[in-house]
């Protein structure tokens, strides 16, 4: 039986991303019927002519899209606006960032639908879909933090590399996963003065052996860790717990120790935040400003750069779209240990461990 999928126009604020671009969509033909909303493609550079010459059909309306489609193929979590349009013959397959969401959460149960978190599919003990919008997260949050310590930002007014004898800028990294990784990487690029903070001593050991004397490396909890948090130029909180909440490593008690003009940086934002107190951004309204200090928490950070994101999504998310084109894919699915954690919602059943223990919801099971 041929499966429906759509394609909607992403509407979370400042969202240009799509799912899948044109040229990937192609190797569906026979499996599923393509439905893509008009416009879905234009911010990143895909018209609807490219999704018609690779077989999908254009509608002209999200309602339209949402009433043909079984697989609703997205990139961000629905938006209130899209609430009414979800009943419980869809599945929802997107980045869902359920954990730090309660009211997003208690719809999708309501509405009976199935819910599939596409950052908690795994491919042995990594995160494929998540693993290249972090990558792209590391290196905004040290673009943006540049940017958010210009003078017209009321930022330091400094560059993160030093032109003469002026002394480089500090960058403290704190978590070095994808995101912290990628952040390091390009704060060194840029010569700025770089410190790693993390609880896994392995993972810092490999930073020092890969970097030398270009990087300083801390155990997160100790005196100099929050030393250095304190005391720099820029600050980029990168922990992540896949499916959970991260915790607090940036306390308003060290915003209070930070010279005015320091910018912080949240990419947790999408889990909850690790700044202590943080507030979701948008990129047309990036951050607040708390005692001088700049807060920067956007929460769909890799939809600055929408081309580049939905190239790389789009890549990742196609061999994983196939599992949910067979005749009996929720038996294989559930049972796959690989993408079982990404099954967060069923028929009204709250599945996820993760988002159950962060939200103090009730766990249920597949019988």
């Amino acid at each position: 039986m041929i499966k429906k999928l759509g394609i909607p126009k992403e509407v979370k604020k400042d969202e240009g991303r799509v799912s899948l671009i044109p040229q990937h969509i192609t190797q569906f033909t026979g499996l599923a019927d393509i439905f893509v909303e008009t416009g879905a493609g234009v911010g990143s550079g895909f018209i609807d002519k490219d999704y018609e010459a690779a077989g999908a059909k254009i509608v002209s309306n999200a309602q339209e899209l949402y009433e043909v489609s079984e697989i609703i193929c997205k990139v961000k979590e629905p938006q209130p606006e899209e609430f009414e349009m979800l009943n419980s013959s869809h599945v929802l397959f997107g980045y869902l960032h359920l954990s730090s969401n309660l009211s997003l959460t208690k719809v999708l149960l309501e509405k009976k639908l199935t819910g599939i978190a596409t950052e908690m599919i795994m491919d042995g003990k990594e995160y494929p879909l998540l693993i290249p919008m972090s990558k792209i997260a590391g290196n905004l949050a040290v673009q943006k933090g540049m940017q958010f310590l210009e003078y017209s930002s009321k930022g330091k007014g400094i560059l993160l590399s030093s032109i003469s004898d002026e002394k480089n800028s500090k960058v403290t990294v704190i978590g070095c996963g994808e995101v912290g990784k990628s952040s390091i990487h390009k704060s060194i690029q840029l010569g700025a003065s770089v410190t790693a903070i993390d609880v896994n001593e392995d993972i810092l050991e490999d930073l020092k052996n890969k970097y030398g004397e270009n990087i300083t490396t801390l155990l997160s909890g100790t005196d100099e860790a929050v030393n250095a948090t304190r005391s720099s130029d820029l600050v980029i909180g990168a922990v992540l717990l896949p499916g959970r909440k991260p915790p607090i490593v940036i306390t308003e008690e060290d915003i209070k120790y930070m010279e005015k003009g320091t910018v912080v940086v949240d990419v947790a934002i999408d889990q909850g935040g690790c700044v202590e107190g943080v507030n979701p951004n948008t990129h047309s309204d990036p951050f607040e400003m708390r005692n001088g200090v700049i807060v920067s928490a956007i929460a769909n950070l890799p939809g600055a750069v929408p081309r580049t994101s939905s190239v790389e999504l789009s890549t990742n998310l196609q061999k994983f779209v196939d599992y949910l084109l067979v005749e009996n894919w929720f038996e294989e699915y559930k049972n796959n240990e690989s993408l079982k954690p990404s099954l967060q919602i069923y028929n009204g059943l709250l599945l996820s461990e993760e988002v159950a223990d962060s939200l103090s919801l009730t766990l249920s099971k597949l019988v």
